[in-house]
This record gives C-alpha cells, structure tokens and sequence, in this order.
C-alpha cells in the first residue's frame, strides 16, 4: 500500500498535475465549461419533447397534434447540434486570452477557419446529394476535436503574425476597432489560406478535415472512452485525485466532449430505433455527472450518509451536518477538507472503490436490460439524485441510482466506523 501511495503521490500527482497546467489544456478545459450551459438548455427542451413517463408521447400528440417535437427540435439543434462549431470559438477565445492577444478577434477568425473545412454537402433521405450547405453533424458532436485543432492553428498563426509585426498598422487617430480589425486581415489571410491547403489535401484522402480527423482520431477515442473500463478507471481516478487534493476536472474536462460526442451517438441510435448495449456508448457524460460522481468525486454521497446513520464523535457529527445539504447537490469540498478526506489514510479505499462500484452496477443494470443506455437527455450536474437517474433514464434510472448510493454506504461504512472510534478516543483523551 505504500509503495503505490508513494508512486501516486511521487510520479503520477506531478505528472497529470504538469499536464493540466498547460496553455493547451487549460483553454480546452474553460472554453468547453463556457458551452456546458448550453447542453443544460438543450437538455431542458429534448426532455420536453420525450419525458420519461408511459404514455406522454400520446398526450401530448393528442393536446398539441403528432408533429408538435418539430416546433421544439430547433431549440436543442441550436445546442447540442452546434457545440464543434461555438466550441472552436470559446476555446480559441480562451487561449487568445491566455497569449493576452485580442480574444474576439481570435474567436471570430477561429469561427471562419472552422468553417472553412467544413464539409459543405449533405444527402437527402431520397440520396440526392445536395451541395453548399452545413451539416448539422459536423457543427455539432462530431466536430469537436476538428475544433480544437482548427482552434489551435488559427490562434498560434494569429500568434505568429502579431510576433513578427506581420499586421496592418494604421495611424492612432483611426478608432480602436477599425485599427483591429484592419490588423487581423494578414493573421486571417494566412489562418483560411493555411487551412483551405490542409482540407484540399484531406480532400484528396478522406473528404475532409473533419472527416479524416473524425475516422482516425474521434472515432477510436469515442470507442475507448464509452467502454465500461475506461469509465471505470475514471470514476477511480477522481477518488484517488481528490483524495491527494487534486480537483478531478483535471481529467473529466479532457474527457467531456467526447462523453457528450458518444451521447450524440447513442441519440442517433435511439432516434431509428437501434440503441442497445451492444451497438451503444457506455461512456457518456451521463454516466459520469450522475452515477460517478453521486454526492460528488468519490461518491462521498455515501460517506455523509454513513456518518448521518453512526457516528458519535463531535468532531464527525457536526462535520456530516455541515456537508450533507451541499453533498445533495454533489459539491464535497466542504467534506474533502473539513473532514480531511485529503491524505485520509483511512479513506483512500473506500473514495476510489465507491465511484467504481456505481459504476459496475449501472453497468449492470445496462447489460441485462434493466436501465436503457444514456441519449442526449442529460439532467445539471448538481441535480440531486433519484431526481437526476429519473430525468436521464426514467425510474429505471431512479431505481439503479438508489442501488449505487446504497453500494457505496456499505462501501463507506465500515471505514467510517473504524474513523469514528478513532475521534471518539481523542475527544474522550
């Protein structure tokens, strides 16, 4: 046990926290959290439009007639079929400002670049193919990591203009805007020439950027990323980071567009009828906002209810009253640093094996037919549970969520016994 703490805390807590601390890394992680809002919005108006009750589909046909989702479906499209498009611009808008460049200007040209590459034909239901137009496919999920190169190249080219003086310079009478505006023409020449050149060459091989990139990069990252193991392994990994005080976004954040790429997926699958566990994404923002993270990194959800139910110490009895209304609502900080879960010798098995347990048991529950697997459908990430498992998968949901909390109290229990007797002995000293 000391030997992994000591290699965990030595060598792999220096080099994941290294790693997050890059330029990159940081302007991926806050211009994705800058469109999460957005996938709240558009998760608000799909649940309208297929709410998790039997029957609701015939009542609300019968009130407002069969095709009344059609006047609904724009407000979600505007969302989740939109994210590769507003991600390239919020993340080019975040790493601008880490170079202290002009942010708007780099959001606008990184916008351009983007569609620049973008495949501009579609086939109709009937095969037709029909040119110069956008597909909501490749605005939406399935451009997300296109964005994040497309945002990469146009802001490091801006970047490289600015350094060599490569800008139009007009005198300081002429009004700010007009000189930023005449200074980003040579940086936005070279940005759409640069990758007009890129996209003829893919085109050449696989369509487009977009296409290429999305075939040999997205697509296995997709495939790894929505398997029961590597969602397993995260749940663990945000226990064991938390437990040496590093904040798990450091993983989810790198993560998330994917999640939300494979529950794009599995809606698709759903929309035609062909979701099953066999041809769906385990691995989906779902899985990790609502049944990884229940009570927060580390399931602690069940720790604060332990310690409601035994224990006897002061020090623990006023510390589970002061976290558990904030762990409803999945924020444990409160918990992780009052308590100390951080450096908890006590505490380190159960923090990574409670999140891997719910895991499995949803796992489970998907396996064997019980719970449908994650669409589009998403509930806000401190949404408490039994509410949050209903709204992203009906009362199944609900149900195996129930399940998880009651895994990880078991999971939290005995440690917290076992921590209780140690205070209680303090407290009596």
């Amino acid at each position: 046990m000391n030997t992994i703490m000591n290699w965990v805390e030595n060598s792999l807590v220096p080099k994941v926290s290294y790693f997050t601390e890059k330029r990159y890394f940081q302007a991926l992680r806050n211009g994705f959290f800058a469109i999460m809002p957005l996938t709240i919005i558009g998760s608000i108006f799909m649940l309208i439009t297929d709410f998790p009750i039997p029957g609701y589909a015939e009542f609300m046909n019968g009130i407002f007639g069969e095709n009344w989702i059609s006047y609904i479906s724009p407000a979600y499209r505007a969302t989740f079929n939109m994210m590769g498009f507003i991600f390239a611009g919020t993340m080019s808008y975040k790493l601008a400002d880490s170079y202290d460049m002009d942010k708007l200007t780099s959001l606008v040209l990184a916008l351009v670049a983007y569609v620049v590459v973008l495949p501009k034909t579609v086939i109709s239901g009937s095969g037709e193919v029909i040119t110069d137009v956008l597909s909501f496919g490749w605005l939406g999920t399935k451009g997300v990591v296109t964005a994040i190169f497309v945002s990469i190249i146009s802001v490091e080219i801006a970047r490289f203009c600015y350094r060599k003086n490569l800008v139009i310079h007009l005198p300081n009478s002429v009004p700010e805007m007009v000189g930023k505006a005449f200074s980003a023409l040579i940086p936005g020449i070279l940005i759409v020439t640069t990758l007009l050149i890129i996209n003829g060459i893919c085109m050449a091989t696989a369509g487009s950027l977009p296409e290429l990139i999305f075939n040999i990069i997205q697509v296995p990252l997709q495939g790894i990323v929505g398997s029961p193991w590597a969602i397993i392994i995260v749940a663990g990994l945000n226990g064991l980071l938390w437990w040496f005080g590093v904040h798990p976004t450091v993983i989810n954040s790198l993560i998330y567009p994917l999640l939300y790429a494979n529950a794009a997926s599995n809606q698709t699958l759903a929309d035609v009828g062909q979701l099953t566990a066999s041809t769906g994404a385990f691995g989906t923002v779902q899985m990790l906002d609502q049944f990884a993270t229940i009570g927060g990194a580390g399931c602690t959800i069940g720790l604060i209810i332990s310690m409601l139910i035994v224990v006897r110490s002061s020090r623990l009895k006023a510390m589970s009253k002061i976290s558990a209304i904030p762990a409803l609502f999945n924020i444990n900080e409160p918990l992780v640093f009052g308590l100390p879960l951080v450096f908890n010798p006590m505490m380190l098995i159960p923090i990574v094996l409670a999140p891997i347990a719910s895991v499995a048991i949803v796992y489970l529950s998907m396996s064997i037919g019980f719970m449908p697997l994650f669409t589009n459908v998403q509930a806000p990430w401190a949404c408490p549970f039994f509410f949050s498992g209903f709204l992203v998968a009906g009362w199944k949901g609900a149900v195996t969520q129930l399940l998880c909390v009651a895994a990880t109290v078991l999971i939290y229990m005995p440690f917290v016994k076992a921590l209780d007797r140690q205070y209680v002995k303090e407290e009596n000293n």
